[in-house]
């Protein structure tokens, strides 16, 4: 379930978030998980930052998404914060779609606003860029002509770039979301985006 919303001002629990911080606007979509949730891969790519971050941040890894891995007209990269444990994936190493990028974990979020216990989820983020190429500086990745996106516009088929986004049609804004189901399978069959973690069929 998504907690929070790309662009939502108020954070999983009703409180507002921080005007410091993309202006008050969330800038990806968390999903509260119990920790050790397996994290997926949420299409084939290349590991291409691994880190231990700080508070709002924890231990995250980034993955680079070609064109070729999604579908889509443009490159995306993804980032997977608050995991478990710090990330032992070696930079420049190939992940498949649906393969485990990490655990989920509660890392960044301990001691600030959700107190001792902290708040166990996953923050994805995805960015989408003109190219490959793309700069590592600290714990970001600075992609060219790079923009910041609503992790759900993985699944609508069809874009040419982003601005097809603001131009899409009511009917067009509700999109099935392909998974990795319990069995290990990909459903639909041949999908190359699917959802974070695995679902249950029903």
């Amino acid at each position: 379930m998504v907690a929070s919303p790309f662009g939502s001002t108020t954070r999983y629990d009703g409180s507002p978030r921080p005007a410091s911080r993309f202006g008050g606007l969330h800038g990806g979509i968390d999903l509260t998980l119990d920790e050790g949730t397996p994290l997926l891969a949420i299409a084939s790519g290349t590991i291409v930052s691994v880190g231990i971050g700080g508070q709002a941040e924890g231990n995250y890894v980034w993955l680079q998404h070609a064109p070729t891995d999604t579908g889509l007209r443009f490159w995306v990269y993804s980032k997977y914060q608050h995991l478990l444990e710090a990330p032992r994936h070696v930079v420049g190493a190939k992940v498949q779609v649906g393969h485990v990028v990490g655990l989920s974990g509660k890392t960044g979020t301990t001691g600030g606003h959700y107190g001792a216990r902290g708040y166990p989820h996953l923050h994805l983020t995805t960015v989408a860029g003109r190219s490959g190429q793309y700069e590592r500086q600290g714990s970001r990745i600075i992609a060219e002509a790079a923009r910041i996106f609503d992790p759900v516009a993985m699944y609508v088929r069809g874009l040419n770039d982003l601005d097809d986004i603001d131009r899409l049609s009511d009917d067009r804004r509700t999109v099935p979301i392909p998974y990795l189901a319990e069995d290990g399978s990909i459903r639909p069959t041949g999908s190359l985006v699917i959802w974070p973690v695995s679902c249950k069929s029903r």
